[in-house]
């Protein structure tokens, strides 16, 4: 078993049942991170879809790939007990009681054989992802496309998880556009060894040399350090003096083959008045030495961090990430108590749990910013709303975030590319060279 990261990590990933956003309305059992496991044959048989794809100009998007037998009972427990949280999204007509009969769900599933797989297609023409929220609202998955939950893909015909009929992969009410899209993938998905499944357009089993064929319950971790490094085209390295220095230096890398080279000059950055802690990213450091990172500290978080969301002030920005235009009502809630603890919430639209929030408008250095994952998910008391953003000064340190100059921050926003799995690598000198060579870093 594989991240599929490691193999190819240009196959844009949505894992459904790691979030809320899925048919159960909640975390499943064993999802314990954000990530794809295959099978290693499996997983080179995805990335050669993907290749073939891409020179066509289209791609691969995953929603779910192992599942762990206990998130399958997970599903089980939900489908017997009361309460439809998700309903409107995803089964309006159905009962849930009725989704096995359906075959919708199965008792054992072959995606805890670590061989099956449930993706989507993405391409030039498709609308924007939306960022989900527990709030957003629920539309039916067999809505039109432009009305339905928009997850990046191009028109399916429903979206995924969408237990209906219209799901169906050979369904002739759909679509002639719709149609052509299923058409696309699976025969893509076919020429590679993939089986596709009646009843769900999204569902693919690979039957090639190599398969797996027990059941596995072990849950789904984060990558190591170095395992996400080694799948990352892009590093933004910040590094200063010491655990106390206010100020540091950032320097972009691209991948090339099994190193990292320098893009651009490298540019300064000023860190927390407090200076750096370790803390919460990608993956555990184990037992180290250095401060550790609390909410309220005054430091910014040290270690590996995924990149979230980049927001600002206008409609729009030239970047590839996901973005967020913020509003007078946009706030980042940093109560620990709060179910909402370290997320970007519209405070007009959500039921207020929280005695402490930053109101992003009211800061003019969030006119440009990007999320850094610190403390994704979050863990009461270790640190919340980690950004990249617009400094008041090259002397003026962060509550916490990392700032630099305008001009350089709308680099980054141009340059970052969500395909290459970019990441931030933010430490003191003497700790980025004691994990340097371990972790294969520039």
């Amino acid at each position: 078993m594989v991240y599929l990261r490691t193999i190819d990590p240009s196959i844009e990933q949505d894992m459904r049942y790691a979030s809320a956003h899925n048919f159960t309305g909640h975390r499943l059992d064993g999802y314990d991170a954000a990530e794809c496991l295959l099978s290693v044959d499996t997983a080179k048989a995805l990335a050669r879809v993907q290749a073939a794809l891409r020179t066509q100009g289209y791609g691969l998007k995953v929603f779910d790939c192992y599942r762990p037998s206990r998130a399958v009972a997970d599903m089980g427990r939900f489908a017997t007990e009361p309460g439809d949280p998700r309903k409107a999204e995803f089964y309006p007509r159905v009962d849930k009681q009725d989704f096995w009969r359906l075959g919708y769900v199965a008792r054992v599933s072959g995606h805890s054989k670590g061989s099956t797989v449930d993706l989507t297609l993405i391409g030039p023409d498709a609308l924007p992802a939306d960022t989900w929220t527990p709030t957003a609202t629920q539309i039916d998955c067999t809505a039109p496309y432009d009305q339905r939950w928009h997850d990046g893909a191009l028109d399916m015909g429903t979206g995924f998880d969408c237990f209906d009929e219209r799901a169906h992969t050979v369904n002739p009410t759909i679509n002639a556009t719709a149609k052509d899209n299923r058409q696309r993938l699976s025969s893509a998905m076919e020429k590679e060894g993939f089986a596709g499944y009646s009843k769900e357009w999204w569902h693919f089993t690979f039957s090639g040399e190599g398969a797996p064929k027990d059941v596995m319950d072990f849950p789904i971790t984060p990558m190591s350090a170095s395992d996400t490094i080694g799948s990352s085209g892009q590093l933004i390295v910040v590094t200063s003096k010491n655990w106390d220095d206010l100020q540091g230096t950032a320097q972009r890398y691209e991948r090339d083959g099994k190193i990292f080279r320098k893009y651009g000059d490298a540019f300064p950055v000023v860190v927390g008045k407090n200076g750096m802690g370790w803390g919460k990213g990608v993956s555990s450091l184990g037992d180290v030495e250095g401060p550790i990172k609390r909410e309220g500290d005054g430091k910014a978080p040290a270690g590996v961090f995924k990149l979230g969301t980049a927001f600002g002030f206008d409609a729009s920005v030239d970047t590839h990430l996901p973005y967020l235009a913020l509003t007078p009502t946009t706030e980042c809630v940093d109560d620990s108590q709060s179910s909402h603890y370290n997320k970007l919430v519209d405070g007009a639209a959500t039921a207020t749990d929280w005695s402490s929030s930053e109101h992003m408008r009211n800061e003019e250095g969030y006119r440009q910013g990007i999320f850094i994952e610190h403390n994704t998910p979050a863990t009461a008391g270790s640190g919340s709303c980690i950004f990249f953003h617009i400094w008041r000064g090259p002397a003026s340190p962060t509550a916490g975030c990392t700032a630099m100059d305008q001009g350089d921050i709308a680099a980054l926003l141009k340059w970052l590319d969500p395909r290459e799995s970019p990441l931030l690598v933010q430490m003191p000198e003497a700790q980025y060279e004691q994990f340097r060579e371990e972790w294969a870093l520039p």
